[in-house]
């Protein structure tokens, strides 16, 4: 039987399939091929979608087969090479890449049409299949070449080997330490294209001969508006140095790119080109990598650069290109730039190309660089005029030759586009992308719409054009401008590049591949799929309402649209094993094919919906106000926050919504609102391990262990019954805030809050820095080490990224406050202790105080000392500040004196201050820069007028010893002191009266003291090894007691009958507790709570169920130990069980649950039978009646 022509295409369309699916399954297994795995991924894409095209189906077919064949041939040669692909061959798989996600983005669209638009489209389809395939053809054969000169360099190299087999043995050596970097292709600007021929001479001209001849500088910046084509001079520039061997590496910023708009992708990206471009410095690059060690990956930037970077080009003539340095987030591009900058001196035959706007904070660094030739963009220069004309010829030369233009017609553009090359190339794209070539060209040359001589006015006719219903300019759809703005809405506001069908499940619409192929002259879909903003400029445009106008995004509107969108996705997809995981027993990790069925069953807007939700809720809360808090209520009841939890667990985004939660949930003022957002952030910080871990323990393990009055708890213990039953250790709620935060073995000397209040600092004569969260009072990760003797001062930066500290080992240093890595080596300098350490207003420097009677200024990002030390007090400095603006230090010592510094000088500002008879142990500027308080020996405090010197008023008296920390308040109304009489005291800054009594609390001498950034809660560090939090208003204590005895236990009993136990203590008396519940009741006090002879003792009776300990720690818990053995923690039928350190109890490797820290020991020991009940060691009781695990996990939801 003879088959149909549809039915032959099919055969061929399943023959290239099978053909791309073996070549995925190769790269997928041998690392050679690794490039070729996203390739044929999207070649499959791309042949799964030609099945269901409807017009031009042979054509399409074709082509499908061709790339079929084409990435065989590929595999082929790949498979032949004897080495990894170089750098420069996996550029042009990426640009490959990038051809077929064009074609991927066209064909869907094709499919997405309808009968009369597929038959407007069909000739104009025919044309576009043919110039798709030109283009990858294009790519194809330059990886062929390429691949050739590999193969043929691999093998020389080879037979080199061979002659010095102890030389080839290092190279390999030297290979597998390069293959620790982790280079970012994105960033090395194959979306950019080069120059044509004939333009951009002048600039191309003077840079190329700034590299040729001895010319002196350093660095060459090219700076001009957007969109005047610096990208593209870079580009090609670049390209010409490789080619002759002079390339060093270049580096292109691209908002579009996310991972290259900071300084972390730099040193790596860098690093990797240096090897793969200049070979001879693979050794060093190789003793760098070495010298960082095992931290490579969280290794300091500065470290980094120094190491990978500067140190091999030491002695090397090469070029560095970086792109867009404007597109780096500011702080970043002022660190790498400010870095680079000094690494010249080092790198004296390094020349650095630069290409930037000319925004204020460059200009301000690299001003004197700034080459001379004229603007790329004025219209007065014949030469733009020139290059633009070239320009334009080029991209309408297609039109021209097929008839649909005129060469009059297209100078007559050329001469109207205003020497902006994004105008033009934006214009060109505009008149390509219509069905009606003359027509469209006409609108644009409209001398009343003057769309040719602003890229403002463009992009309006642009937009304007796209909310027709067609490209004819035919009847307007009512619709279309909706369509068009919610669109555009999702791609600004987006948190991570969106496909076309993600925006369209998150908007509910079908309009997106529309929308974005109208759009197609400011918009890019990428060889991924994603649809991204082409320029800048057109983002600038649309959030500027002035030039937008009808067309402006409302930035807090598109956010509460995708806020509405992720939150309707969550609600429609999210379910109980989304993963579909057959047991409990395995980590997510050790599931074999875990990423695998994470990509097949949670979908790519579910994956952006639960990671993204709460910052769109966050940024479109003033909009969206209440009712937005009316929809996440909705959301955060039932089952849908542990169904949340799940997705979260799969992509690892556990750690970001915890920072997340407490942003969203800190401005509703719906309290039950409030505590469900609150609740669900403790259940997280609770069972952070199990949730990371493994998501079936989501239930089996944490619901049973949730504090029972929880909303979670409550919400959902019915609808998972079929779990653990925790009889005894299970808290009613969540632990509240300890009024005394333990966990330095030494005293605290200094303790600070984060700008945003979140976080506290506390440093210790223990050697150590923590971190805690302000909200429940627990540590933040593991101490900060590092130190060599104990921490004299800690302080947060302005923008709370870093903390820094000054040690009693001449040394200061810097933190990361996300990682608790330090920033770089110690900043040595002080011959003395450090007392006093702080931030600048604008975290660029750190003034430092010290015992060698020196303050010295630090230059942040370097670490360097910015001059010479500030000389002039005769004793030890024991504390520095900076005034709010900056331009002013003030300092006081064991002299007796205050004193003022400026900061650009480094010069004493006037005479002394003087008026204390005693050590200055405390100095700080009041928030407007105009007082000056500071605290001493002599046990006063005093006001200070900042610019006359003056005393302001009698000294402050209250305190009975010395006083060692004094602060103002945000507003700078109060003073908050800390003395070495226990105390802290509050006081009114305009009357000099004590605010209230001391507030008490401390058990030693308070060294420390802070108000937070609201002003509404106060810090203290003592030397009683404890950190408490106060109410500035109320002075009481914010938390709960820690302990119930203030003294030693000192004697406890059971009662005849067994029912009550009574304890006696000095600070407490007698208190009698019910053994059954283990609550207490206040009894009469004894008149010697040594023994208590009115009761039997419980060895005595042997009618007894438990025995007494006794302690003379002040500290400690009382036991009582149960004759008969508790419960074992093994579920039955399962052996051997474990507990480990990490909470997990396992059997033969089999995770069974995960135990709480608090239970753990009370689990072990169950026949110990502790209170208070809610110590870290309380007994635990497990029923295992209605446990479901392994295989039959799904089984405990009803």
């Amino acid at each position: 039987m003879t088959s149909t022509p549809s039915e032959h295409q099919l055969r061929i369309i399943d023959g290239a399939l099978l053909s791309a699916k073996l070549i995925k399954d190769a790269s997928e297994a041998a690392a050679v091929l690794g490039p070729l795995k996203v390739t044929a991924g999207l070649v499959i894409t791309i042949l799964e979608t030609i099945r269901d095209v409807k017009t031009n189906k042979e054509d399409w077919v074709t082509l499908g087969e061709h790339l079929s064949n084409q990435i065989k041939d590929i595999h082929d040669d790949l498979s032949r090479c004897p080495t990894a692909p170089s750098t420069e061959l996996l550029l042009v798989v990426n640009t490959y890449e990038q051809k077929l996600g064009n074609i991927l983005a066209k064909v869907r669209l094709t499919t997405g049409r309808g009968r009369f638009e597929r038959y407007l489209h069909s000739r104009m389809d025919k044309e576009e299949i043919g110039t798709l395939r030109r283009d990858v053809d294009t790519c194809w054969k330059d990886f062929m070449r390429k691949i050739t000169v590999q193969v043929h360099e691999a093998a020389h190299r080879i037979e080199e080997g061979v002659k010095n087999v102890e030389t080839s043995v290092d190279a390999i050596g030297d290979t597998s330490y390069i293959a620790k970097l982790v280079p970012f292709p994105s960033a090395t600007g194959a979306d950019h294209n080069t120059c044509l021929t004939g333009t951009r001479t002048e600039v191309l001209d003077y840079v190329r001969q700034w590299v040729d001849y001895q010319n002196p500088t350093q660095v060459c910046w090219l700076t001009d508006v957007a969109g005047a084509g610096k990208s593209t001079i870079a580009k090609q520039l670049s390209g010409e140095w490789k080619t002759e061997g002079r390339l060093g590496a270049c580096f292109f910023f691209n908002k579009n790119h996310p991972d290259t708009t900071n300084k972390q992708a730099f040193c790596d990206t860098v690093a990797a080109q240096l090897a793969n471009n200049q070979p001879q410095l693979v050794p060093s690059i190789v003793d760098g990598i070495k010298a960082i060690g095992p931290v490579l990956s969280v290794c300091p930037f500065e470290e980094k650069l120094e190491k990978l970077v500067i140190r091999p080009l030491k002695d090397t003539a090469v070029v560095l290109v970086i792109d867009a340095a404007d597109e780096c987030e500011e702080r970043d591009r002022n660190i790498l730039l400010r870095n680079l900058l000094r690494s010249l001196t080092q790198a004296t035959r390094l020349k650095i190309l630069i290409t930037s706007r000319p925004e204020r904070d460059i200009t301000e660094l690299l001003g004197s660089y700034r080459s001379p030739t004229d603007s790329l963009h004025d219209v007065g220069l014949k030469s733009n005029q020139h290059d633009i004309g070239i320009f334009v010829k080029h991209e309408m030369e297609h039109l021209v030759r097929t008839g649909k233009l005129t060469a009059e017609e297209v100078t007559q553009l050329a001469n109207r586009v205003n020497c902006l090359f994004i105008l033009a190339s934006t214009a060109c794209k505009v008149i390509q992308k219509s069905l009606r070539p003359r027509s469209r060209l006409q609108d644009l040359m409209d001398p009343k719409r003057n769309s040719l001589g602003d890229i403002n006015k463009l992009y309006l006719a642009i937009l304007t054009k796209a909310c027709q219903a067609d490209q004819d300019g035919q009847s307007t759809d009512s619709e279309a401008p909706k369509e068009v703005i919610e669109v555009l809405q999702a791609i600004l506001a987006a948190a991570a590049p969106l496909s076309i069908s993600t925006i369209d499940t998150l908007l509910g619409s079908e309009s997106t591949g529309r929308v974005v192929e109208f759009l197609a002259s400011v918009l890019n879909v990428r060889h991924d799929g994603t649809v991204v903003i082409l320029h800048p400029t057109f983002r600038e445009f649309l959030e500027d309402r002035r030039k937008a106008g009808t067309f402006h995004i409302d930035t807090a509107e598109a956010h509460e649209l995708m806020a509405k969108g992720c939150l309707a996705t969550m609600k429609r997809e999210l379910r109980l094993n989304i993963c579909r995981l057959e047991s409990s027993f395995m980590r997510n990790k050790d599931v074999p094919d875990f990423e695998e069925r994470v990509s097949k069953y949670i979908s790519g807007q579910l994956q952006y919906g639960c990671t993204h939700w709460l910052d769109h809720v966050t940024k479109s809360r003033e909009r969206w106000g209440e009712d937005g808090g009316t929809a996440v209520l909705h959301f955060v009841g039932g089952g849908s926050p542990l169904y949340w939890m799940e997705v979260l667990s799969a992509l690892g985004k556990v750690p970001k919504i915890l920072r997340d939660l407490q942003e969203v949930g800190s401005w509703y003022s719906e309290k039950k609102l409030r505590n469900k957002i609150d609740d669900i952030k403790q259940f997280l910080i609770a069972f952070l391990t199990p949730i990371s871990d493994s998501i079936p323990h989501i239930y089996i393990s944490s619901i049973p262990f949730a504090a029972r009055k929880s909303y979670i708890r409550q919400e959902v213990e019915d609808l998972f019954p079929k779990t653990m039953s925790v009889l005894t250790g299970c808290s009613e709620n969540w632990p509240e805030p300890p009024q005394e935060w333990r966990g330095h073995t030494g005293g605290v000397s200094s303790v600070a809050f984060s700008p945003d209040g979140r976080r506290i600092a506390s440093g210790s004569l223990d050697l150590t820095i923590r971190l805690w969260d302000t909200e429940t009072g627990q540590p933040l990760r593991e101490p900060l080490r590092g130190h060599t003797d104990c921490i004299q001062s800690v302080s947060f930066s302005p923008d709370g990224r870093r903390i820094v500290s000054g040690s009693g080992d001449k040394t200061i240093r810097l933190w990361d406050t996300e990682t608790g890595q330090p920033l770089r080596e110690p900043l040595r300098g002080h011959t003395d202790y450090i007392r006093s350490v702080s931030f600048s207003p604008d975290g660029r420097r750190i003034v430092s105080g010290s015992g060698d009677k020196t303050i010295r200024l630090w230059d942040t990002e370097t670490g360097q000392p910015l001059g010479e030390p500030l000389r002039g007090h005769t004793d030890s400095v024991q504390s520095v500040s900076f005034s709010p603006d900056g331009r002013r230090i003030v300092s006081g010592s064991d002299d007796e004196t205050i004193r003022l510094w400026d900061t650009e000088t480094g010069q004493s500002l006037g005479e002394p201050l003087r008026g204390h008879n005693h050590y200055i142990l405390s100095v700080s500027f009041s928030p407007d820069g105009r007082r000056i308080v500071s605290g001493s020996d002599d046990k006063t405090i005093r006001l200070w007028d900042a610019e006359t010197g003056q005393s302001l008023g009698e000294p402050l008296r209250g305190h009975t010893d010395y006083i060692r920390s004094v602060s103002f308040s945000p507003d700078g109304r109060r003073i908050v002191s800390g003395s070495g009489d226990k105390t802290i005291r509050l006081w009114d800054t305009e009357t000099g009266q004590s605010l209230g009594g001391p507030l008490r609390g401390h058990t030693d001498y308070v060294q420390s003291v802070s108000f937070s950034p609201d002003g509404c809660r106060i810090v203290s560090g003592s030397e009683d090894k404890t950190i408490r939090l106060w109410d500035t208003e109320t002075g009481q204590p914010l938390g709960e007691p820690l302990r119930v005895y203030t003294d030693y236990v000192q004697s406890v009993s059971l009662s005849p009958h067994g029912h009550q136990i009574v304890s006696g203590s000095e600070s407490a008396g007698n208190r009698l507790w019910d053994a059954s519940i283990l609550q207490t009741s206040e009894g009469q006090s004894h008149p010697n709570p040594h023994l208590v002879s009115t009761v039997t003792s419980p060895l005595e009776n042997p009618s007894s169920k438990v025995s007494s300990s006794q302690s003379n720690d002040p500290h400690s818990l009382i036991h009582f130990l149960r004759f008969h053995p508790g419960p074992h923690f093994a579920p039955p039928g399962f052996n051997d069980c474990k507990l480990s350190h990490d909470g997990w109890v396992s059997s033969s490797d089999r995770l069974l649950y995960w135990v709480p820290l608090n239970n753990r020991h009370g689990l072990q020991f169950s026949h110990l039978l502790t209170f208070p009940t809610d110590s870290h060691l309380r007994s635990t009781w497990i029923d295992f009646s209605n446990f479901c695990c392994g295989t039959d996990w799904t089984k405990c939801r009803q």
